[in-house]
């Protein structure tokens, strides 16, 4: 018997009720459920007693994300672990549904009308604020986006060390780095070259001991750095790893002409984001585009219009990198 093609409505009705899927994710990463699970099963009284909750309604939470293949009931009421269930453990994507899931990601995007009509980013609207501003003030959810950002920081330096060579640099700043993960990772699979991590000072403490972590401290270090105002410290490469994205083309403008100044004809910026792909078909970037759009009045962008970008402040592609798990890598030199 062939297999039954969902209706035009039944496609439909899956994305309206999406919400049915992503919130019990959210609530059991809030939960920690995975990292509950990751040695052996556990029944769904012991899982309510480390998680402080009702058993009869966890078990109904755990039973429908397990019929989707989110966890397994092994037994009844006994859950283990599936491999989309890994998911969801702290060193892989939990910190990414504790962020795009939580509440106050849901109600900057309950502003996405109100972007669509005005084209101003639904989060200052929602919270009267920048989201930039919004997390300083909020340690706990800045601590779970920093988490978020770190992990995908690291998926990015692996599809980049992937694609490129970076022998022939002894020095290198990631220009809005963070915790320096991106960094770290390229420090570790290149011993010969130094970096620093230049960003905001509330970034600086964080990336200072996670380069403590990595034995790196002999060749790494993090500074204070405002993108926006300075030119970053002389050194033979620069990084900016998913920071254009977050702005506008006169913000994105002042970002690379305070890098330009630094480069002669021998330096090279390394820009690392998705790239808008022609044609109507699938794309992640077209996806991200609203986040980045209602989060704080970003843009993805095709590659022409990040020549005109780089064109605006005195740089050229020398080349464009694709890799194998989504970003693309534009290598820049000063004209």
């Amino acid at each position: 018997m062939s297999e039954q093609i969902p209706s035009s409505e039944d496609q439909m009705m899956k994305w309206i009720t999406s919400k049915w899927i992503t919130k019990p994710i959210y609530v059991a990463a809030e939960l920690g459920i995975a990292d509950l699970l990751r040695d052996a099963p556990l029944s769904v009284d012991a899982l309510a007693e480390k998680t402080n909750t009702h058993p009869p309604s966890l078990y109904r939470l755990l039973r429908a994300l397990s019929s989707i293949g989110i966890f397994a009931e092994t037994d009844e009421r006994i859950f283990g672990m599936t491999p989309l269930a890994q998911c969801l453990l702290s060193d892989a994507m939990r910190p990414m549904a504790r962020m795009f899931l939580s509440d106050w990601h849901d109600k900057a995007w309950n502003s996405l009308a109100y972007t669509i009509r005005t084209g101003k980013p639904g989060f200052d609207h929602a919270f009267g604020k920048q989201a930039f501003e919004w997390m300083e003030e909020n340690p706990e959810a800045r601590a779970i986006l920093d988490q978020g950002q770190g992990l995908k920081a690291i998926r990015f330096a692996e599809a980049v060390i992937e694609a490129c060579d970076f022998s022939g640099f002894s020095s290198i700043c990631d220009v809005g780095g963070g915790q320096g993960s991106f960094l770290i990772q390229l420090l570790v699979s290149y011993p010969h070259i130094k970096g620093i991590v230049a960003d905001m000072p509330g970034a600086v403490v964080p990336a200072e001991k996670a380069i403590a972590k990595a034995d790196l401290k002999d060749r790494c270090k993090a500074i204070p750095h405002d993108f926006l105002k300075e030119t970053p410290p002389a050194c033979d490469a620069y990084f900016l790893v998913n920071v254009l994205h977050d702005w506008e083309d006169n913000i994105c403008c002042r970002i690379l002409k305070n890098i330009s100044r630094g480069m002669n004809a021998e330096t090279r910026l390394w820009i690392v984001e998705y790239l808008l792909e022609p044609g109507s078909g699938f794309s992640v970037a077209k996806l991200l585009d609203i986040e980045v759009l209602v989060m704080g009045g970003g843009r993805e962008r095709a590659i022409d219009e990040y020549r005109t970008l780089l064109d605006s402040a005195g740089l050229a592609t020398s080349r464009v990198i694709p890799t194998n798990r989504g970003p693309a890598v534009l290598e820049c030199i000063a004209e």
